[in-house]
C-alpha cells in the first residue's frame, strides 16, 4: 500500500469511495466532503493502482485536525485506516503538533456504524474530551477525541 497526497483525480475517486458508505455519508456530507477537500489537505491510500481510503486534515493552533476518513467497503478491517493514521501521526510529529482531533457522534448513539468508528478511534489510542451540542438544527452531538502527540 502506498499513501500519497491527494491529485483531482484522486479527490473525485475517494468521493466515489464515500458515496458508496451511504452509513456514514449523507448527501449534504459529500456535499461538505467536496469543499474540504478543494480547502484542506487529502491523503490517500492507493492499492492495486487504485484508491482504497482517504484521510482528510487540516492544522489549528497547534494541532491536527482530521475532518474526514473513509475505506473502501472490501478493503475496511484491513489496517487501511490504522495505516492513515499512522501517516498523519507521523505529519503532526514532523509540525511539531501536540494532538490530532476528530469529531464523530457520541457514545450515547447506538447507530452501529459509528460504534464501529468510536471503537476503531479508541482502539488507536484516541480519548474523548468533550461534548459538543449542535449549533445547527438538524445536525447530531458531537463529541471531540484526542490523541496526544509524544
Amino acid at each position: 500500500m502506498q499513501l500519497r497526497k491527494a491529485t483531482e483525480q484522486d479527490k473525485k475517486e475517494a468521493i466515489k469511495i464515500a458515496q458508496n458508505l451511504k452509513e456514514w455519508f449523507n448527501a449534504e456530507g459529500i456535499k461538505n466532503m467536496k469543499t474540504d477537500f478543494k480547502l484542506n489537505n487529502l491523503v490517500v491510500a492507493i492499492e492495486k493502482g487504485k484508491v482504497s481510503g482517504f484521510l482528510c486534515y487540516t492544522t489549528n493552533c497547534g494541532k491536527m485536525q482530521l475532518i474526514w476518513m473513509g475505506v473502501k467497503r472490501d478493503t475496511q478491517r484491513k489496517g487501511t485506516g490504522a495505516k492513515l493514521l499512522k501517516w498523519l501521526e507521523k505529519e503532526a510529529k514532523k509540525y511539531k503538533l501536540h494532538s490530532i482531533e476528530v469529531e464523530t457522534l457520541p457514545d450515547e448513539d447506538d447507530y452501529e456504524p459509528y460504534k464501529k468508528t468510536r471503537a476503531f478511534y479508541y482502539k488507536n489510542g484516541f480519548k474523548k474530551i468533550f461534548y459538543k451540542k449542535a449549533r445547527v438544527k438538524g445536525w447530531d452531538d458531537q463529541i471531540v477525541l484526542e490523541k496526544v502527540i509524544k
